[in-house]
């Protein structure tokens, strides 16, 4: 049977865009290889409506949020099916799904890395 959803034209090519299509919907289906290199459907939100208070965190620092996906190359998402806090690794991820529009994750290189995610320093 053919998978019903097509990709949407448009491309995330991003962690900031990543981040933000995951913060602006309820729920978002995500695809991506874990470490172990086994495939991964994961039901997530940053919703925190959705997200039961006991595991909302004591505050949010965007910035720092943002530096650790720079630096890590990890996206911290809550997953609905397993009720916790989860760790994507963004440069992994195939797919989102929202909204029943599906939007293809092209690989994003990090600053301070090489194509292979490994980090280097510019200092000589």
């Amino acid at each position: 049977m053919a998978d019903p959803l097509q990709f949407d034209p448009e491309i995330i090519q991003n962690a900031l865009q990543l981040w933000s299509k995951l913060n602006t919907e309820d729920e978002t289906k995500i695809k991506f290889t874990k470490k172990d290199g086994t495939t991964r459907f994961m039901i997530a939100t940053l919703n925190f409506q959705k997200i039961p208070q006991i595991d909302h965190p004591k505050k949010v620092n965007l910035p720092k949020i943002l530096k650790l996906m720079q630096n890590s190359g990890i996206l911290h998402v809550y997953d609905l099916e397993k009720k916790g806090w989860r760790s994507v690794p963004f440069n992994n991820v195939e797919y989102i799904e929202a909204r029943n529009r599906r939007y293809k994750v092209q690989p994003i290189r990090r600053l301070g890395a090489d194509n292979h995610g490994k980090t280097f320093s510019t200092k000589e």
